[in-house]
Parts: C-alpha cells; sequence; structure tokens
C-alpha cells in the first residue's frame, strides 16, 4: 500500500497567474486533490467515508513556494500523510521540478460525523498495513494565528454557489482565492509572496458576505474574514 503518492502534472492555462505561474489557490487545489485521491486508494477517501456519514475537513493549511511552476512546465506532485493524532492528522505535499522540490505543503485535517459534524477520532485511522513515511516536508509548526487586531479593511466578499463544496460550506481553495483577489496583480507582483498559510474557525455558506482586516506583524501580512456575525472565519497570513 502506498505510503507516497505520486501525481505527473502539468502546469495548465487554467492553473496559471497573471505571472504565467502557479498561484496559491491554484496550488492549494493540485494538493487538495491528490490528497483526495490518496484516501481514495486507502479507502478513506469520499467514497469510504460517505458511505459511513463522515467527511474530511481542513483546519489549517500552509504553502510555501520556493521556486515559481510555470505555465507548459511538466511537474510530479507527492502527497504523504503522517501518523495521525487522536483528532488531527497532518498530509504533506510538495511539487518536484527536474528532481528539484520547487513547492512544499502541509495541511491539518480533522472528520467530522456528516449529520452533526461533531468531530470523530482519527487516532488508529489509516489501515495496518500502511507504512508511513518518515518524510519531512514542511517542517516549521503552524502559526499561531490569533486575529486579535482591528487592521485595515480591504474589502468584503459574497460567498457565491461556484464557492460551495459539498458540505454545502465555502469550499477550501475559494477562501484562498478570495483573499488572493484582494490584491492587484501588481501588488502580489511587488510584495513576492511566498509563504501562505490559512486557518479555517468557523464555516460559511452561500450569501454570506465576509468582511476581510490586514495587519503587518512579526514580518507578515496578517489577515481576517469576519462573517456578518462578526464571528471570525478564517485567519491567513502571507509572508
Amino acid at each position: 500500500m502506498q505510503s507516497i503518492l505520486s501525481k505527473e502534472q502539468p502546469i495548465l492555462p487554467s492553473l496559471c497567474d497573471s505571472d504565467a505561474s502557479l498561484s496559491f489557490s491554484s496550488i492549494g487545489a493540485l494538493f487538495m486533490d491528490i490528497a483526495m485521491l490518496h484516501a481514495e486508494t486507502l479507502g478513506m477517501g469520499f467514497t469510504g467515508f460517505s458511505q459511513k456519514g463522515l467527511f474530511w475537513v481542513a483546519t489549517k493549511s500552509r504553502i510555501k513556494i520556493i521556486k515559481d511552476a510555470r505555465m507548459a512546465e511538466s511537474t510530479t506532485i507527492n502527497t504523504w500523510p503522517e501518523e495521525a493524532g487522536v483528532l488531527r492528522c497532518n498530509r504533506n505535499y510538495e511539487i518536484v521540478r527536474d528532481g528539484e522540490v520547487i513547492a512544499q505543503g502541509k495541511t491539518e485535517w480533522a472528520i467530522v460525523d456528516a449529520a452533526s459534524h461533531v468531530p470523530q477520532k482519527t487516532k488508529g485511522l489509516f489501515p495496518e498495513e500502511l507504512v508511513i513515511s518518515d518524510k519531512v516536508g514542511i517542517e516549521e509548526p503552524f502559526l499561531r494565528l490569533k486575529g486579535d487586531f482591528d487592521g485595515d479593511f480591504m474589502g468584503e466578499y459574497t460567498i457565491r454557489s461556484v464557492d460551495i463544496d459539498y458540505g454545502d460550506h465555502m469550499n477550501n481553495v475559494a477562501y484562498i482565492r478570495a483573499i488572493e483577489g484582494l490584491f492587484s496583480a501588481g501588488e502580489i507582483r511587488k510584495r513576492g509572496f511566498r509563504e501562505f498559510e490559512i486557518h479555517y474557525k468557523n464555516p460559511c455558506f452561500e450569501g454570506c458576505v465576509l468582511s476581510f482586516y490586514c495587519v503587518e506583524k512579526d514580518g507578515r501580512l496578517e489577515i481576517k474574514a469576519l462573517d456578518e456575525e462578526g464571528q471570525i472565519a478564517v485567519l491567513a497570513a502571507f509572508s
């Protein structure tokens, strides 16, 4: 049973930004897709979990771009899980070009009951025959993002039908795309962001209007999105 799943991935136009390179949201989508493919081979993906009334929920995600992946290039995406904790499980990712790692990722996942949304145990979840790889991706721990700032107002975003996943709330990658959309192409180019982290705090649904605020803090740009009741939907950081 494969502990590391690899998939060939050409860099297609639909994945690229105005610089003809992979954006953070495109990388997030590629990582989410290969995670699903690997989970399916382990019998714990959409097919297996939907029959049990369970689904995966990402709680945190981090992306690090080492070198840009550009349009028409050929790459390989690798993914592998870490040993599961009691209620959380980390999964690692990397994009490789010509034998060199050019991007990395890490996501913290939880399992919830589809009806009650009550978290389920992840400890002992993986098949016994799966040998967990000791390969290390992003070594740094997730940031401690608090959102305890007022910050500058950046803009609003109304959640649309195209942002909704099969759990009826805003898709993980749709949040990243909405945050990227707060910046102009020129500003993204000028800032030269290489790392992005997002923490998913409260689910949001179609029609909800999110308000975004940001602050420069500890050498990075921290962003929070508030729903219409003033609750934090997501926290994010660019550096």
